[in-house]
């Protein structure tokens, strides 16, 4: 006899300072079983006053044009100071490189250009990011590789400003971070690939990441330039 799933819902979060499109994503969440919806606000005050009462598992933040970038990142920024267990996604209309970067600096988990997005491809979206994953395509994460190039020293530390990193694994996180392969580090570096793929495993361990894209993203938002 089969057994329906038990699985718990993903909880989210919509913000939108238009009250028509959020209802409207709101009644298509509702016919998705795998979806419980929260909440739909506007503003700042209001994802306040709901983070102080609910802890949501996603929160999808909607841009609708230029301006509301400044007030997507102030989102972005209270949800990591208010609920770091919560990942946030970005639906904008306007994702040129200085957003990109921007949104995922500000801990966003995921970017969709709401032009391009079906309802489908979000709820595909969610569930990643809800398990821990990043959702970014190819040129995006082009742009983030390029806002780190340049830097002569990546360097992670932890909230006593003590280095996380070998200076070895600085060096093989830099040059991950410069957009190179396994083999590129490893001439770059003068060692085998074997030992650049045991360098990334400690990277990664010491990080809490499972991925190239987000070793990136973790040193795009706590590196410090080495003195």
């Amino acid at each position: 006899m089969h057994t329906p799933s038990t699985q718990p819902r993903i909880s989210v979060v919509i913000v939108d300072s238009t009250r028509i499109t959020s209802e409207l994503l709101e009644q298509a969440f509702l016919k998705h079983p795998q979806f419980s919806i929260l909440g739909c606000i506007r503003n700042l005050e209001e994802l306040t006053r709901l983070l102080s009462q609910k802890q949501p598992d996603v929160v999808l933040i909607q841009c609708s044009d230029k301006k509301d970038q400044p007030q997507a990142i102030a989102m972005l920024d209270k949800v990591s100071d208010m609920c770091p267990s919560a990942r946030c996604i970005v639906l904008s209309s306007n994702l040129t490189k200085e957003h990109v970067v921007g949104f995922f600096r500000a801990q966003a988990r995921g970017v969709l250009a709401a032009d391009l997005t079906d309802f489908a491809t979000l709820c595909k979206c969610i569930v990643c990011v809800h398990k821990g994953q990043i959702w970014a395509n190819s040129e995006q994460l082009g742009y983030l590789i390029e806002s780190l190039s340049g830097s002569k020293a990546l360097r992670i530390v932890d909230s006593k400003g003590d280095a996380i990193l070998s200076a070895r694994e600085e060096e093989v996180l830099h040059l991950l971070s410069e957009g190179l392969t396994n083999r590129e580090m490893a001439a770059s570096l003068n060692l085998s690939e074997h030992t650049i793929k045991n360098h990334l495993f400690h990277i990664f361990d010491k990080l809490g990441v499972s991925s190239r894209t987000e070793a990136i993203l973790y040193a795009m938002s706590r590196r410090m330039v080495a003195r």
